[in-house]
């Protein structure tokens, strides 16, 4: 599975360097305020993948972190550190037949 998730990632740089070994014309980009910026196709490309990337982990972030302090502290009260291990607040179930020891009809 390894070697197969390696030859993937091959197949898929070798397609992407392609892509930018034909697109090395130089391509104007029209900015605000009459500005623009020259640069090859595949670095507008590249620069506009890095910048959507980058704003989809700034938009996920807050909720990646309140759910990880969320579920630290349910973790941290399921398990309380002050409890021995195997000792449970709950009375072993009783045995049916049998009151305060002694069983019925005795």
């Amino acid at each position: 599975m390894r070697a197969f998730t390696w030859f993937v990632r091959l197949i898929l740089f070798l397609l992407l360097f392609g892509l930018a070994l034909n697109n090395l014309e130089p391509t104007d980009l029209h900015l605000l305020f009459g500005t623009q910026w020259r640069a090859p196709l595949f670095v507008l490309l590249l620069c506009a993948f890095a910048l959507g990337a980058l704003l989809g982990i700034a938009v996920m972030l807050p909720g990646w972190l309140r759910a990880r302090r969320l579920q630290r502290s349910s973790a941290a009260v399921a398990k309380p550190a002050d409890v021995a291990p195997g000792v449970t607040d709950t009375p072993p179930a009783a045995t049916p037949g049998v009151i305060d020891g002694t069983p019925d009809g005795v």
